[in-house]
């Protein structure tokens, strides 16, 4: 059996919220440059600092 550990929730957490903050400068860097940025990529990191925010008070 395969058995794969994440580490503990708390970094787990963290995990999310940097992939959202990444996800954030992404799209900051190609509004700077005038690119279009398609609503699904802001909701998606919206939701991503939610639900990291979420977990880390919960765990």
């Amino acid at each position: 059996m395969i058995n794969i550990q994440l580490g503990d929730s708390f970094s787990f957490g963290w995990v999310i919220i940097g992939f959202a903050l990444i996800m954030a400068l992404g799209i900051y860097i190609a509004y700077r440059k005038q690119q279009v940025i398609k609503i699904k990529y802001v909701i998606a990191v919206i939701i991503m600092l939610i639900v990291g925010i979420k977990w880390l008070f919960e765990n």
